[in-house]
């Protein structure tokens, strides 16, 4: 289970406050983002292009999970799509 925090500081974990940009110019959004993350589905050996009309079914619905809820930020503020790369989760 990841540690999660609103302040990191020198802590081990994941800090997340959702997508804000704060720019005042106008401009296209970067092409290729790439997101590492643990999720219901997917596969392990090579990352994943995500879209809006693929991402439940490539990597399941889990909107409590950040790492979800950070591609869905990231898919709806019009980034065309996101490469994602599943991880395992250790078990101790």
């Amino acid at each position: 289970m990841p540690n999660i925090t609103e302040i990191l500081a020198n802590e081990s974990g994941l800090q997340y406050e959702g997508v804000e940009d704060f720019r005042t110019d106008t401009g296209a959004y970067p092409d290729i983002g790439l997101i590492v993350g643990r999720f219901k589905r997917g596969c392990y050996n090579k990352p994943m292009t995500i879209t809006k009309t693929n991402q439940r079914a490539m990597l399941g619905y889990d909107p409590r999970n950040p790492h979800y809820a950070a591609i869905q930020d990231a898919l709806e503020t019009g980034v065309s799509s996101v490469q994602v790369l599943r991880i395992a989760e250790i078990l101790e």
